[in-house]
């Protein structure tokens, strides 16, 4: 017994001297890439203070700045202050255009913060120069995530369709490397006009890849753009079994219309052509129609092979009034799987839980009578 505590007692030493240990490294390494510049910090501040007072920097001190920001430290120290002062970034713009190409030099990490400093400046009254932008867009070339997606931020906020255009041209060439949220989120975020947007990346849809392709079509459904007759032209273009092809199908659950009624009924129709994923968008597709020829479809995949279908067939019966006959009769087609989705549908209503439990059991009984 006395070996066991000992034994405890000596793992919870290591396991303190570890968190200790942890401790000092993280924090060392906080000093090292994070370090503090109170000086510098108080200075830049008074100088601001100044230029609203009087109108203008001490004489030479700009230059100063734009010296010292080549280290990654001093801009790190310059860009706490404009977060507090943000009416002072216009003052700083061309400081921090001008460090670009010495940054370009820079490693990985501080390609990413020099980024990221870019991306903070602040671009509502103030326009991008397209020189800066172009040369920008270089850092999309980089290893580093981080510095991706910090570049791709300062691109949605610069607010400029035909740089926004470029930049995904860059992320097409490296699909896979950003990650398809991100890309939609930024999309969705990025101070353009949406219609323009949507217009250009029509435009170009057919020459992008299909991760693009897929991501443009997820913004079109988020962004609430009209791409109705868009996206049927990919259904009818896409072979079946594409995830483009599934994505241009997901529009029109967001945004169904008779046109896409047709269609979803068709899908159903076919039963194998489009394989179950586009069996399970059609029967979600036809949820807020109710009328008879669209309940015997579902109907007929309720005894589908594949779980999602059945399920979601139920899931569409159950939210349109399917009374006990109904389900009386569905259970007789005595189907285990059928019924275990029915079971499913129906686990968050003790009434109707029972009433399908025991009608399953006396089936399971009236089969057992009938064998023997």
């Amino acid at each position: 017994m006395n070996i066991v505590v000992q034994i405890y007692m000596m793992v919870c030493v290591i396991l303190l001297v570890f968190d200790i240990g942890f401790l000092i490294v993280k924090n060392a390494r906080n000093q090292r890439f994070y370090p503090r510049m109170p000086r510098f910090e108080k200075r830049v501040g008074e100088e601001i203070e100044q230029k609203n007072t009087t109108g203008e920097f001490s004489a030479g001190w700009l230059d100063s700045v734009r010296e010292r920001c080549r280290k990654t430290k001093y801009l790190l120290a310059l860009q706490g202050v404009l977060e507090v002062k943000p009416y002072a970034r216009d003052w700083f713009r061309e400081v921090v255009y001008s460090l670009l190409f010495e940054y370009r030099k820079k490693s990985d990490y501080e390609q990413a913060y020099y980024a990221y400093v870019v991306s903070a400046l602040g671009y509502e009254r103030a326009r991008i120069s397209s020189y800066f932008a172009s040369e920008f867009l270089s850092f999309l070339k980089s290893g580093s995530l981080y510095t991706f997606s910090n570049t791709m931020a300062a691109v949605y906020e610069f607010g400029d369709l035909c740089i926004l255009m470029n930049a995904i041209d860059v992320v097409d060439e490296r699909a896979g490397f950003y990650h398809k949220k991100l890309f939609v989120d930024g999309l969705l975020s990025a101070r353009v006009d949406k219609k323009e947007l949507a217009a250009a990346l029509m435009e170009q849809y057919d020459r992008y890849s299909d991760f693009t392709k897929e991501c443009i079509l997820e913004y079109f459904r988020f962004a609430e753009v009209d791409a109705g007759d868009f996206c049927r032209r990919v259904i009818i273009l896409e072979p079946k079994g594409s995830q483009v092809r599934y994505t241009a199908i997901r529009y029109f659950l967001k945004y169904p219309d008779e046109k896409a009624k047709g269609m979803f009924a068709d899908m159903l129709r076919s039963r194998e052509e489009g394989g179950w994923v586009e069996e399970m968008l059609a029967i979600q597709g036809l949820g807020r129609w109710q009328e008879k020829e669209i309940r015997d479809l579902m109907k007929s995949h309720i005894t589908s092979e594949n779980w999602y279908v059945r399920v979601n067939a139920l899931e569409y019966l159950k939210n349109s009034g399917m009374d006990e006959q109904e389900i009386a009769e569905i259970i007789g087609l005595e189907d285990p799987y059928t019924n275990e989705a029915l079971v499913y549908q129906y686990r968050e209503d003790p009434v109707m839980s029972d009433y399908i439990g025991r009608l399953i059991e006396e089936q399971k009984n009236r089969s057992k009578e009938e064998e023997n």
